[in-house]
């Protein structure tokens, strides 16, 4: 069977892995000139190359953790200790044990005793789905409180979504809630976050190499602007440098818009179904720096007035020899697509995000940078609002042997490698057991 796999993401990387290691003949076509998409990396200063956007791995992603070994990287896992902090009410707090926990004054004795009950409550759900159906704001406050979702949750939603905040669903929440709560170890409950000793970088490498043993071809800088069904039921690809060989299937692992513009034909049904799905997208100032900022992994903005998501200080979790003494931090913003700041220079980005740096750090200084990069990306998740389970788009396209998997398909998680490779492997299972 031969597969023309659209994207070279994460996604449509590991889909190709997994039809390539059942037999399959596979073709990757992805538009830019380097593999990887989110997970690719970029050298920030000399001698410390990472990931463009932050990635972290959790000791419950047991996709990934399991995608991980199948390319050989198993024994290259490294997790930490970390801890999380909270900026809230113009100071830092750390909320990374109980006994802490019970320390943070921001709220009261009885609202963090519910605010604890409630994440426990949450975090042991066995069937969330049924809260697609809810708002976000109805749910938080019935099960932990107006006050502490005014303190706590309703900015920490505002941060996440931006415009899209008052739209969430408490699925979406719920989501937040468990993968947070499966960084948790289960014995001591000690906060444990990992990475692969050199980064995506290293996976994407390791995969490419492995797709490329098993006889798969991968076509960079080659991206694909419409798909022809021929008579005999194959389909043809168009691409930026000509067209394609037949494929027996075609599988896009690209955003919506994209797909729909591949297809002239497509009946306006479906593609009235693709252009329901709205998309956040992302900006995110990495730095390197002198010294670390403080001792934790993530620090959540709980104040108003913040331009980014939060403070992410991978330092805590990448391999000190990777770094050799520096510190490297990640300032995320995400937004709804029309949102002006996403087109603002590189420059003024910088300089909005160091500038509201220095209000949780007021003893950072220019001095402390050895680099900085700004990097964006459109259509990354999906805005998880009520009622977006019904929006969702299948797997299967009314064109007869052309599939889709993305990341509009991601229903019960914020959008993280362990959900990419889920669905890959879903795809790729359903591909494989229909020849």
């Amino acid at each position: 069977m031969d597969i023309g796999i659209i994207g070279g993401g994460m996604m449509g990387l590991a889909t190709a892995f997994y039809l390539s290691k059942a037999g399959a003949s596979v073709t990757v076509f992805e538009k830019n000139g380097e593999i990887g998409g989110l997970s690719a990396s970029e050298e920030i200063v000399p001698g410390v190359r990472w990931d463009r956007f932050y990635h972290v791995i959790l000791t419950g992603d047991d996709d990934l953790l399991g995608f991980l070994g199948d390319i050989g990287l198993s024994g290259d896992i490294r997790f930490s200790e970390t801890r999380t902090g909270f900026y809230t009410d113009g100071a830092l707090h750390s909320m990374s044990s109980t006994a802490e926990f019970l320390k943070f004054r921001p709220l009261s004795l009885w609202n963090k005793l519910r605010l604890g009950a409630g994440i426990f409550y949450a975090s042991g759900m066995k069937n969330a789905e049924p809260l697609g159906k809810i708002g976000a704001e109805e749910w938080l406050v019935r099960v932990f409180g107006r006050e502490n979702y005014e303190k706590m949750w309703s900015p920490l939603l505002g941060s996440k979504l931006g415009a899209a905040k008052d739209r969430a669903s408490a699925f979406f929440i719920w989501a937040c809630i468990a993968r947070y709560y499966g960084t948790r170890q289960a014995k001591d409950k000690k906060e444990m976050m990992g990475c692969v000793s050199g980064g995506y970088d290293r996976v994407i490498k390791r995969l490419r190499e492995r797709l490329e043993a098993m006889g798969a071809h991968i076509s960079a800088g080659c991206g694909v602007d419409r798909v022809m069904p021929l008579e005999s039921g194959e389909l043809c690809l168009q691409c930026d440098n000509g067209t394609s060989p037949a494929f027996d299937q075609v599988v896009a692992t690209v955003p919506n818009a994209r797909i729909a513009g591949m297809w002239p034909d497509m009946p306006g049904a479906f593609r009235g179904r693709l252009a329901q799905v709205e998309y956040l997208s992302l900006i995110c100032v990495t730095l390197v720096l002198k010294r670390i900022l403080s001792p934790f992994y993530v620090t959540n903005l709980t104040d108003s007035g913040f331009p980014f998501t939060g403070v992410i200080e991978a330092t805590h979790v990448v391999p000190p020899e990777i770094l050799d003494g520096k510190a490297l931090v990640y300032l995320p913003r995400y937004m709804v697509a029309d949102d002006p700041f996403f087109s603002r220079p590189d420059h003024e980005v910088l300089a909005v995000f160091l500038r509201a740096l220095r209000r949780i750090f007021p003893d950072f200084r220019n001095e402390d940078i050895l680099g900085a990069c700004v990097n964006r990306a459109s259509e990354v998740q999906p805005i998880q609002e009520v009622g977006y389970l019904e929006k969702m788009p299948s797997m299967e396209t009314p064109l007869e042997n052309f599939h889709m998997v993305n990341t509009a398909m991601i229903s019960d998680s914020t959008l993280n490698n362990n959900q990419v490779i889920r669905l890959a492997r879903r795809m790729a299972d359903r591909l494989l057991a229909g020849r």
